[in-house]
C-alpha cells in the first residue's frame, strides 16, 4: 500500500504538467502558457505502463500507449467494428488464404518514410523469433507463411490455410520502426529484441498520432503529437498520464481539476463523484473479468488435489458472487463463468453460466471426493502413492494476490476466504505485487509451474475469441499461459475454431471450446465489472471503450 501522503502524487503530476508546458510553449512558440495548458489532456490511472518494448509489457495501460505509437493495420472503432487504421483498404482472396492491403501514405515521427517494407520486417522477425524473444506477438500471426511488399503502399499477407481471425488478428500487431529495431534483432533468439529500451533513446520513433517524450513506469508519461501521422490529428496538445498508487489522490486532483480523465475510477469511490461541480461520472457495461485461477499444470509438485476438476467444481459452488460485485465492486459488477466478457457478442455462449452459490452442494461433493474434516474443521487430503507421493495434508492453499487491481483484491480474497472456510478449506494469502512480478510467482522459475496453488486476478478480454482462447493452449506455455493448463483435445478444438472461415461455423466451434473451458475450470471466472469512468466537463469525445483497442482512445477527446 502507499504511504505517502494524499498529496504526494499531486505534486508529482504538478511538476510533470509544469515541464510538459515548457516543452511545449518552446515548441509552439505560444506565449500564453495557460492556452495549452488547457489543451493537455491529463489523464489519471491506476494501470501502469510497464515496458515500450512490445515484447515485453504485459500491463493493460502498456497496450494504450503501443495503440497510440505504433501503427496497426486494422483497429477497432466504436461498436467494436473492425476498421482500417493504417490500410485504407484491403482484399482477401477468394480462397482465403491472403489479404492484401493498401497503406496509407505516412512517416515515423523521425521523418523516415513509413513503408510496407516496415510491416514485412516485422511480421518476417516475429515469425523468425516465435520460439524466443518475440514469442508474445507470434500467436497473432498463426498460419502466416510469408509477407511480401510489392510497394511502399502494398502489404500482401499469405497464410498456409484460411484463417477466420486473421484480420482480427492482425489487429494485435504492432508494426515497428525498421530502421531502429532491426539492429537489436540479435541472438540466435532473438534476445537483443526483448533487451532493447525504447524509452532510454526519447522521443520514440513513433508512427502512431502520438510520440512519447517522457516516460516514468510508475510516475507521468507524456504523449505529444506526430506531426506526420497518417490518420485523424489528436485534438489535444499533448496528454500526460499519470499513474497513481493511490486511487484517494487521483480521485483528489480529479475534483481539484489537475486530471481531466480518470480511466479507473475504484469502484467503492465512484458514488462521491456523482454531485462534485465540473465532473461527469460514466457507467456502462464493461469487459474486465475477475477469476480465481489454479495451477493446473502436471508439473505441479504439492497439493496435487487440485488439478482434480470435480474438486475446482465443488469450489466454485462455494464461491460468493454475489457477495463480491456487492462489496468489492459496490453493485458494479455481475456473476461471471465465461472466459470472454460481453463484449464479444455473439461469440458467448449462452449455456456457460456461473453455477449458483450452495454450500451444501460445495460440501457434499468434497465429501464424496473423500476429503474429511480434522478436528480443526479444516479437511484432510489422503496420502497418495505412485508417481505423485504425497503425504496426507491439510487442505490450505496459498492464494496469490496482485496489488496493481482497480479493486481492493484483499477485501475480495477475505470474502473468499470466509465462504471457503465453511467448506473445510483454509486459504492464505500471498502478496503477489505488480503484474508483472505476480505473474513470476504464479508461473514460478522458467515457467515451471511445479510451486503456485491458487491466485485471483482479472483481464480485459478481446474483442474476437482468439486471443482469449489461445491462452489456455498449450501453445502459449511459457508464454501467455498463466494456469499452465494443457489439453491435446482441447489444443485441436482451438486450432480447428482459428482456421474457420464461416462465422456459423466458427461460433459453434468457439462455444465448444468456451464449454470445455468451463468444465476443466483451469479458472473459475467471478464477476464481469462495469466500466466506470470520470471526465472534467470541460472536456468532450472521449471513448472510454477503446481503450488499449483504437487510437480515437486518446485521439478524440476535444477540450471545450
Amino acid at each position: 500500500m502507499d504511504q505517502r501522503p494524499v498529496n504526494a502524487r499531486s505534486r508529482i503530476a504538478r511538476r510533470a504538467i509544469a515541464a510538459l508546458l515548457a516543452v511545449t510553449v518552446a515548441l509552439t512558440g505560444c506565449s500564453r502558457a495557460s492556452d495549452v495548458a488547457d489543451n493537455v489532456l491529463t489523464v489519471g490511472t491506476t494501470y501502469y505502463i510497464d515496458s515500450l518494448n512490445p515484447f515485453v509489457g504485459i500491463e493493460t495501460q502498456t497496450s494504450t500507449a503501443y495503440t497510440m505509437i505504433y501503427p496497426q493495420l486494422v483497429q477497432y472503432g466504436p461498436g467494436f467494428t473492425l476498421e482500417g487504421d493504417w490500410a485504407d483498404s484491403w482484399t482477401e482472396s477468394p480462397d482465403g488464404t491472403s489479404i492484401a492491403f493498401t497503406l496509407r501514405d505516412g512517416q515515423w515521427s523521425d521523418g523516415t518514410a513509413l513503408t510496407a517494407d516496415d510491416a514485412v520486417w516485422t511480421i518476417e522477425t516475429i515469425l523468425k523469433y516465435a520460439d524466443g524473444a518475440t514469442a508474445s506477438m507470434a500467436n497473432t500471426l498463426a498460419g502466416i507463411e510469408s509477407a511480401e511488399a510489392p510497394d511502399p503502399h502494398t502489404l500482401v499477407v499469405r497464410y498456409s490455410q484460411p484463417m477466420g481471425a486473421a484480420l482480427a488478428n492482425l489487429g494485435q500487431l504492432f508494426i515497428l520502426p525498421k530502421h531502429v529495431w532491426a539492429p537489436h534483432a540479435t541472438g540466435a533468439d532473438g534476445s537483443g529484441l526483448t533487451a532493447f529500451k525504447p524509452d532510454q533513446q526519447l522521443p520514440v520513433v513513433a508512427g502512431g498520432p502520438f510520440t512519447i517524450t517522457k516516460f516514468e513506469e510508475k510516475g507521468t508519461t507524456v504523449f505529444e503529437p506526430n506531426p506526420h501521422f497518417y490518420g485523424p490529428k489528436p485534438h489535444a496538445s499533448a496528454v500526460a498520464l499519470t499513474y497513481y498508487t493511490n486511487p484517494t489522490a487521483m480521485i483528489a486532483d480529479l475534483k481539484a481539476g489537475r486530471v481531466a480523465f480518470t480511466d479507473t475510477i475504484p469502484y467503492k469511490d465512484a458514488a462521491q463523484l456523482t454531485s462534485v461541480p465540473g465532473v461527469e461520472l460514466g457507467t456502462q457495461p464493461g469487459n474486465e473479468v475477475t477469476n480465481l485461477g489454479f495451477n493446473s499444470s502436471d508439473a505441479k509438485k504439492l497439493n496435487r488435489e487440485l488439478l482434480d476438476p470435480r474438486l475446482r467444481e465443488a469450489f466454485e459452488y462455494a464461491l460468493p458472487r454475489q457477495q463480491i460485485a456487492d462489496t468489492v465492486f459496490g453493485g458494479q459488477a455481475k456473476p461471471w463463468a465465461n472466459i470472454l466478457s460481453g463484449w464479444s457478442g455473439d461469440w458467448l455462449d449462452p449455456e456457460v453460466q456461473p453455477l449458483p452459490r450452495d454450500v451444501g452442494k460445495a460440501n457434499a461433493a468434497l465429501d464424496a471426493l473423500g476429503y474429511r474434516r480434522g478436528p480443526d474443521g479444516i479437511r484432510v487430503v489422503p496420502a497418495t502413492s505412485g508417481e505423485h507421493t504425497q503425504p496426507a495434508h491439510p487442505m490450505t492453499y496459498s492464494v496469490i494476490v496482485p496489488n496493481d487491481t482497480d479493486y481492493d483484491g484483499h477485501l475480495q480474497f477475505t470474502l473468499l476466504q470466509t465462504a471457503f472456510r465453511e467448506i473445510g478449506v483454509e486459504l492464505t494469502e500471498q502478496a503477489g505485487g505488480d503484474g508483472t512480478q505476480a505473474y513470476q510467482l504464479i508461473t514460478g522459475p522458467d515457467g515451471s509451474h511445479q510451486d503456485a496453488d491458487m491466485f485471483t486476478w482479472y483481464w480485459r478480454p478481446y474483442i474476437d475469441p482468439d486471443f482469449n482462447l489461445g491462452v489456455v493452449s498449450s501453445g502459449e506455455l511459457n508464454n501467455n499461459s498463466d494456469t499452465g493448463w494443457s489439453n491435446p483435445d482441447y489444443d485441436a478444438l482451438y486450432d480447428k475454431q482459428r482456421a474457420a472461415v464461416d462465422p456459423q461455423v466458427r461460433r459453434a466451434l468457439v462455444w465448444q471450446a468456451e464449454r470445455m473451458i468451463s468444465d476443466a475450470r483451469p479458472y473459475i471466472q467471478i464477476v464481469e465489472t462495469d466500466l466506470v469512468t470520470a471526465h472534467s466537463t470541460d472536456w468532450t469525445g472521449f471513448e472510454p471503450t477503446l481503450m488499449g483497442y483504437g487510437k480515437a482512445y486518446l485521439t478524440s477527446p476535444r477540450h471545450q
